[in-house]
């Protein structure tokens, strides 16, 4: 009996030591691979439109409106740049060239060297250069339209979209239509949005454009009318469109839209 008794203290000594050595396992961390988040010298860079100058909305593209100013940006950090834009050299990690209406209807190549002390741990192969050449078109619009100048084509951002947002349980369609129109005696482009808010109500000959490049547009909120209505669409590359609106009656914060052009 005795000996029964010592062979079950045993096992259950045993089996505690081996739960403890289970538990002491699970608790050992191992070190992060430092390779993981590396990567090989790239020349890699993105192609911005500016809304201005002054006014610096930016909007990543492969195409522009003429007379806009253009930015291009290394995404390699720390690196020695050599840009070939036209004829001319430029060296920073971030460029930008105007481009008025005589480029109109070009397509611009836009090249990029990059040379920066690889990481020969992680990269043992890589030798620190690479180049990139894109290329961006410059189209026609905006195009003046009507005798006397009363409308202008402002391009593939103007017409209809079919969205999705959180405040209706169905998708629905708006419309966006950029008009020169005369109020006041003021001559502006007009913002005009027709069921911008899902609910049928529009917004006609009240905002105004605020800023504009080729696949983004903001209305500057017409204070008093069509209930203070501010409004962003975004034709993005991927082929979605994102809108924000806001208006006083969903209690004046940002309502999100996803969709696509029709």
């Amino acid at each position: 009996m005795k000996t029964l008794i010592k062979i079950f203290i045993f096992s259950i000594a045993f089996f505690s030591l081996l739960s403890g050595c289970k538990k002491d396992q699970l608790d050992i961390k191992h070190a992060e691979d430092p390779c993981e988040c590396a990567s090989e010298v790239s020349a890699d860079f993105v192609i911005e439109e500016s809304t201005g100058a002054v006014l610096q909305f930016m909007t990543k593209t492969d195409t522009v409106l003429k007379n806009k100013r253009v930015h291009f940006t290394a995404l390699e950090d720390d690196a020695t740049y050599t840009w070939y834009i036209g004829v001319e050299v430029f060296t920073e990690q971030s460029a930008y060239r105007y481009f008025d209406d005589t480029w109109a209807g070009s397509n611009i190549p836009i090249t990029l060297v990059v040379k920066k002390n690889p990481n020969s741990i992680c990269f043992p192969n890589d030798d620190g250069y690479d180049s990139i050449t894109k290329t961006f078109h410059v189209s026609q619009y905006p195009i003046s339209t009507g005798v006397p100048f009363t409308d202008v084509d402002a391009g593939p951002i103007e017409g209809w979209y079919r969205v999705k947002s959180s405040h209706l349980p169905d998708s629905f369609d708006i419309k966006l239509d950029i008009r020169v129109d005369g109020q006041g005696g003021v001559i502006g482009r007009h913002f005009n949005i027709t069921n911008y808010n899902g609910y049928g109500d529009s917004c006609i000959v009240q905002s105004e454009v605020k800023a504009m490049n080729y696949r983004q547009v903001w209305n500057d909120p017409p204070t008093g009318y069509c209930d203070n209505l501010y409004a962003m669409i975004h034709n993005k590359m991927d082929g979605v469109t994102e809108m924000e609106m806001s208006w006083i009656g969903d209690g004046g914060g940002f309502i999100y839209y996803y969709g696509r052009k029709l």
